[in-house]
């Protein structure tokens, strides 16, 4: 797969966008720019000719719309994304958004960004490969037109509301998967799970504690922790709690299955391998 070039600009090492650098890193050969004029210096001496260009916005209005469209002016062909952090959350209401930019929110870099920059890096069609001009109605058509990711495997499925489980349970049986309904009142026991999902309502102690349970419930299948717009201290706190990886709500249905793909692939190579070799304790 060809690599892309990538031009990253802002304060990528915030503890928010660490996943999403290390995603960067693994699609592309990413050179950084601490400013926007910084970037546009490096482009105007032939340093980089990006085919992206990711803005790291920390707080609203970090990147003024001048000065993204003077970069957009060097570079343009290049697709222009916002990798937004926490701050920027009421930005289209109350701020000043940049027109016709990629958006995406560090909590969903995963799920949203990943499987467009793979598209990208393997020249295949997808939203991101779109005119700028387009709509986001338009990449969401686009994005529709791509078959789901298919698996195999027993998924648990943990809410206390019927609805969201019934929905869950429909779409996993579409693409391939068996499900079960995991409730705090009404625990199923199975062998055999290939993993789990928590649809979690809050994100305070006693849902932390819920997820604990049905991580060791569900062991040694990983379990994805399904949360409302999480902070960069709650993914941190599922992370302890167990959870393989954390799946930001409002989510795609592409990004469900390619993450739990994911998890399912992982932890078979893991367990494969067997455990990992213990060190003697000191005589």
């Amino acid at each position: 797969m060809p690599e892309l070039s990538i031009l990253l600009i802002g304060d990528h090492g915030r503890d928010e966008f660490r996943d999403a650098v290390d995603e960067l890193l693994r699609v592309g050969q990413v050179q950084h720019a601490a400013s926007v004029n910084e970037a546009i210096q490096l482009i105007a001496a032939g340093e980089i000719l990006p085919d992206v260009i990711v803005l790291a916005q920390a707080f609203a209005d970090e990147f003024s719309v001048e000065a993204v469209e003077r970069l957009r002016s060097r570079a343009p062909l290049a697709r222009v994304v916002g990798l937004l952090g926490s701050w920027c959350e009421g930005e289209m209401r109350t701020g000043h958004p940049w027109p016709a930019t990629l958006r995406v929110y560090w909590h969903q870099w995963q799920q949203r960004a990943s499987p467009q920059l793979a598209a990208l890096a393997a020249g295949n069609r997808g939203a991101w490969s779109l005119p700028t001009t387009a709509t986001e109605e338009e990449r969401l058509l686009a994005d529709d037109a791509r078959p789901l990711p298919r698996g195999s495997g027993l998924v648990a499925v943990a809410t206390p509301e019927r609805a969201v489980a019934d929905w869950l349970l429909d779409v996993l049986e579409r693409q391939g998967y068996a499900g079960l309904w995991w409730t705090p009142y009404r625990r199923v026991r199975a062998k055999g799970i290939a993993a789990g999902l928590l649809d979690m309502a809050d994100t305070g102690p006693s849902d932390m504690e819920q997820l604990t349970e049905f991580t060791r419930a569900a062991a040694p299948a990983p379990v994805i922790a399904m949360m409302q717009f999480p902070r960069i201290h709650e993914v941190e706190a599922a992370r302890r709690a167990g959870a393989a990886s954390v799946l930001s709500k409002p989510y795609s249905l592409d990004g469900l299955f390619q993450q739990l793909a994911g998890v399912i692939r992982g932890n078979r190579s893991r367990l494969d391998r067997g455990p990992s070799p213990s060190i003697p304790p000191a005589p």
